[in-house]
């Protein structure tokens, strides 16, 4: 094991991947990012996840709503109602809230992150290169649900409401670094950088956002 070298004041993360890319990122500062589509895709097929990429609450208390000019209407029962983010690129890290057994199913070779905000800069600056980028976050990610509201717009709702005009149900306030509290993931510290772009790559979200950053981003950690 290695010792820390994160810069002060900012947070002590790590990455866990196997060997191959382990080196190949210390060496040569290559990251892959994937759609969030993707990591979709995967989780589902692993652990039953199906709410990556989208905000969303249950409806455990009832909501009753009196649109102008209709009938009263109620929901309720055990789904979900929510909205999907607008595509983007994930990489995905974790502090050191994460168990040994999950660490070893990540690939076991853990490397640290000198400072989030200086590498999410260069990803940005770097996957800018190859596609337009209208945005990007990073920070922590809560395990939370979001709030719904009623909305007069169309953009982004869940469901309509007869009336006159049209009320609409939406989620408030989605959030890329905002997922359903779904086990185990709830039991892990995660972080991420996520980059908003115009169109995916060749428009095909399995298509992977290979980029390389300065390697001095990053530092040996935790090896079997």
């Amino acid at each position: 094991m290695s010792v820390i070298e994160t810069k002060f004041d900012r947070p002590i993360i790590f990455r866990t991947c196997d060997k191959l890319v382990y080196e190949s990122t210390l060496k040569n500062g290559e990251i892959w990012m994937r759609s969030s589509e993707y990591y979709q895709k995967i989780e589902d097929l692993a652990r039953q996840d199906k709410s990556e990429g989208v905000n969303s609450t249950q409806l455990r208390l009832p909501l009753n709503f009196a649109p102008e000019s209709a009938q009263s209407i109620r929901l309720m029962g055990d789904g979900s109602v929510g909205q999907k983010i607008v595509p983007h690129y994930i990489m995905s890290m974790h502090g050191t809230s994460i168990s040994e057994d999950v660490r070893k199913e990540f690939g076991g070779h853990t490397l640290g992150i000198k400072c989030i905000t200086d590498l999410a800069a260069e990803m940005l600056y770097q996957a800018s290169k190859q596609l337009p980028i209208h945005s990007y976050r990073f920070g922590q990610v809560a395990y939370q649900r979001t709030a719904l509201c009623q909305s007069y717009s169309r953009h982004g709702s869940a469901i309509e409401l007869t009336g006159q005009p049209s009320v609409y149900v939406k989620s408030l306030n989605t959030d890329v670094l905002r997922k359903d509290p779904v086990e185990p993931f709830i039991l892990q510290d995660e972080w991420r950088v996520a980059l908003f772009p115009t169109n995916y790559l060749n428009n095909d979200w399995e298509v992977p956002l290979k980029i390389n950053v300065n390697p001095d981003h990053f530092y040996r950690y935790l090896e079997p």
